[in-house]
């Protein structure tokens, strides 16, 4: 869903992106900018989609994204907010999306359509630089996503996922219908339940199957497995890299 652009003035540089990028950068791809309200649970791509645009998500936005089985089993890999971008494959060489975007908290955005990002791609300044910048920390997260799935513990897995989501939103509620956090560890809704029950009965969480609260972000920390840091730092160092580009 589009909004008119005169509401999107003082919104699009909430992206961490495109506020690095230069000023005459900005105001070359601005013309070609749609700002864009982000329902609840929007499919932006599904699998094998193609990719038209790049969607920039503004503050207290997440977005994620998922990959697909041949057993019909989706599992995310990789959440987006404030500091990231989606579609980005579209500028990589892909015509067709290999994942599923799905937004996870509402909000707002801009998005930019694939023909003027790959034209502002192949100059090779700034633009490049930010979002293969952005895109080396995303492969970082898919890469150790896959692994988290693979070795730690439903609970730590489920603790790693609120602090990343909570890290990209100002509020500790979350709305979280149980068949979504299913698809966020990959287990099934019995498998869910008791990691979510857990944590609830520590104190660090309320969750009623349709909205989960912090209440504990601390325990969270102590109770995460060591791919929350990874990321985290890894996330920060791009996050630097970027202002002195």
């Amino acid at each position: 869903m589009l909004f008119p652009k005169s509401q999107m003035s003082n919104e699009i540089r909430e992206n961490e992106l495109l506020a690095a990028l230069p000023s005459d950068i900005f105001e070359r791809l601005m013309p070609h900018l749609e700002p864009t309200v982000l329902p609840p649970l929007e499919v932006l791509y599904d699998f094998d989609d193609p990719i038209t645009h790049l969607y920039f998500a503004n503050r207290n936005t997440v977005i994620s994204t998922l990959s697909h089985t041949e057993e019909d089993v989706d599992v995310e890999v990789a959440i987006c907010g404030n500091e990231g971008a989606v579609g980005l494959s579209g500028i990589l060489g892909s015509t067709n999306s290999p994942y599923q975007n799905l937004v996870q908290v509402p909000g707002t955005g801009s998005r930019l359509p694939i023909e003027e990002a790959k034209r502002e791609f192949s100059q090779c300044g700034a633009f490049h630089d930010v979002l293969l910048n952005y895109t080396n920390s995303l492969l970082l997260q898919i890469s150790q996503t896959a692994l988290c799935n693979r070795i730690h513990s439903d609970e730590e897995r489920l603790a790693r996922w609120l602090l990343l989501s909570n890290d990209r939103i100002q509020t500790q509620q979350l709305p979280l219908p149980r068949e979504l956090l299913a698809k966020m560890l990959g287990r099934n809704l019995a498998g869910v339940s008791v990691a979510a029950s857990t944590l609830q009965r520590a104190g660090m969480i309320t969750y009623n199957g349709a909205e989960l609260v912090i209440l504990d972000r601390e325990q969270l920390e102590a109770v995460a497995c060591s791919c929350y840091w990874i990321v985290k730092r890894q996330a920060g160092k791009v996050s630097h890299s970027r202002k002195v580009l």
